[in-house]
């Protein structure tokens, strides 16, 4: 009984109820207070500054990227100065670099209210919530009462109120990092700020190149809606370092970030990532850098020539129609509910046959088990994947009598 009332809540009020420990844990830092008594030094008030302008930037970015009517009336409305954080605020932002690391982080919340803007747009409304009402509210303002208004003529459904509320907590945890580290200052490594797991392996710092780096991760979960549901957000954390990290191999020569890459596809591959994935990425990210400072065209060149390489080692096992073909295939088998929900599958598991013909013992292995597991899967999916797996393995023996399939 207790659920369905739950939900019968305003969404501005389950909003404010369940932001109400991340908002007190935010004002309990030191940071916080700090800036309350107007005696945060000029570096964090500056860093902070300029974090507050990327996420505000990215935000009427993503607004304006959208058609929804009411999203777009909310774009329009433009944040007013707060006195706390003086005026001018948007235009705030860094240009280029980034002089203070924990910006980084603020830069991945930004780039992925730019992707959620695409993939379930109302989630914006959390994103605004948090940084433009509740975060630092105006002195004697109740921005509340207009937002209310705007949300009482929306019918959202129940997941689409789970989706801006889980925006609006993660806008609060994002913030939250950010200030703790500003004051007092604490040094993270670069990638830190993307990954807490990631460790201490170099990424750009660069704002154009980190900004494709993210774009061409968020795309590739796009692409692939098998990472989500199996990596989850730690993934997708990990998807944003690499991805930052694999910038920085731009302008060596070609076989040394053979050597990198190949390193990195394997490694994936033998966690249930086919290298095509990778391969994928690669043509993406090179796209993205191209796009966002054209005048490095030639060292980020080195990154799609280096995913043709490796696209080139599958199409000798499995070409791009007969990839198709088993994309198609599976699909047709496991009927339409299920080839939209993972899109994409029957691919995966023919690239990772012909990962296997290279020599990735792992490949094949660490994909299927989790595609074949009952609790998650139908059995006419899971006869789909062992019928892929064996059609496609019958080409590798096909192409490679020689023996090159045991390759180390």
């Amino acid at each position: 009984m207790e659920t369905s009332h739950h939900h019968e809540m305003p969404l501005v009020d389950r909003l404010r109820n369940e932001t109400q420990a991340h908002h007190a844990s935010v004002e309990a830092l030191p940071c916080f207070q700090a800036l309350v008594a107007r005696a945060l030094p000029p570096e964090g008030h500056r860093a902070l500054h300029q974090a507050l302008a990327l996420l505000h930037q990215a935000l009427t970015r993503a607004f304006a990227d959208t058609s929804h009517p009411t999203l777009a009336a909310l774009g329009a409305e433009a944040p007013s100065s707060h006195p706390l954080l003086e005026h001018g605020l948007v235009s705030g932002a860094p240009e280029d670099r980034l002089e203070n690391h924990a910006l980084i982080g603020a830069l991945a919340l930004g780039e992925r209210m730019r992707s959620a803007a695409h993939r379930e747009p109302l989630s914006l409304l959390g994103y605004h919530y948090a940084l433009r009402l509740a975060l630092f509210p105006l002195p004697g303002t109740t921005p509340w009462s207009g937002f209310a208004q705007r949300l009482e003529g929306l019918a959202l459904e129940a997941a689409q109120e789970e989706g801006v509320l889980r925006a609006a907590v993660e806008l609060f945890s994002e913030v939250r990092s950010l200030l703790d580290a500003l004051h007092p200052p604490r040094e993270h490594a670069p990638a830190w700020w993307l990954n807490r797991d990631a460790g201490g392996h170099p990424i750009t710092t660069d704002l154009d190149e980190l900004r494709a780096a993210l774009r061409a991760a968020e795309a590739s979960w796009e692409e692939f809606p098998y990472y989500a549901w199996r990596y989850g957000e730690h993934g997708r954390r990990f998807s944003w370092s690499d991805s930052a990290w694999l910038v920085t191999l731009g302008g060596q020569d070609e076989a040394r970030v053979w050597k990198h890459i190949s390193w990195l596809g394997g490694l994936l591959a033998g966690r249930g990532m086919p290298r095509l994935m990778l391969e994928r990425h690669l043509l993406v990210l090179s796209r993205e850098l191209v796009h966002a400072k054209p005048v490095r065209r030639q060292a980020y060149g080195v990154l799609g020539q280096v995913a043709e390489r490796m696209a080139g080692e599958r199409r000798r096992v499995i070409d791009d129609q007969e990839l198709r073909m088993f994309g198609e295939d599976f699909d047709a088998r496991v009927g339409l509910e299920w080839s939209q929900r993972l899109r994409g599958a029957g691919e995966l598991l023919a690239a990772a046959v012909a990962d296997e013909c290279w020599g990735l013992a792992q490949a094949v292995p660490s994909l299927a088990s989790w595609m074949k597991e009952p609790a998650r899967f139908p059995s006419p999916w899971i006869h789909a994947v062992e019928e892929t797996l064996l059609r496609a393995r019958s080409l590798c023996r096909v192409r490679f009598p020689s023996g090159v399939a045991g390759r180390e």
